[in-house]
């Protein structure tokens, strides 16, 4: 009897920490880069991200301040890329400078490749809640037509409307 005992409380055991460890990889996962944004309507995940931080490591520096560089794309195609630059500490959707200096999209359909910009100060508008050297988060929702002529040869065609747009990166 001691025996069965024995037996059920290892059972028990490897139970618990099997759902343990389950647990603990779920939790890992939430922190993968990802940007959600619906673009004229149609909802995309950005889930290919190169981070290129440029750090010189002097603290309030107005000549170089510290920035990173984020490109974005869908499962690494290239047929939808997302990139802009971040100056690093500030949050919020305005300063005395640019948190995001220029939110640009990139489309490559049908060998044609158009460039949608959207610069500086309050355009694009968008909301940055963390900005440190671990992470960046934000919310964004603009609409600009810098698609410098893109027209039908374009997916998006001239005009680009960014609703319900989240921004989440694990430097």
């Amino acid at each position: 009897m001691k025996k069965l005992n024995l037996i059920y409380l290892v059972l028990i055991g490897l139970l618990i920490f099997t759902s343990c460890s389950s647990d603990d990889s779920d939790l890992e996962n939430t922190n993968e880069s990802t940007i959600e944004v619906t673009i004229n309507g149609t909802d995309y995940s950005f889930n290919t991200f190169t981070v290129v931080k440029h750090f010189e490591g002097t603290a309030n520096d107005d000549e170089f301040p510290d920035y990173f560089t984020v490109e974005a794309r869908i499962n690494n195609q290239s047929d939808i890329i997302v990139d802009f630059d971040v100056e690093l500490g500030y949050t919020g959707d305005s300063f005395d400078g640019t948190i995001i200096g220029e939110f640009n999209l990139r489309t490559n359909s049908n060998s044609n490749t158009c460039d949608y910009f959207g610069v500086n100060i309050d355009h694009p508008m968008i909301n940055v809640t963390v900005n440190n050297e671990d992470e960046f988060i934000a919310t964004f929702s603009f609409t600009n037509n810098y698609g410098g002529g893109c027209g039908n040869d374009s997916i998006f065609g001239d005009e680009v409307s960014y609703t319900n747009g989240s921004i989440y990166i694990d430097l």
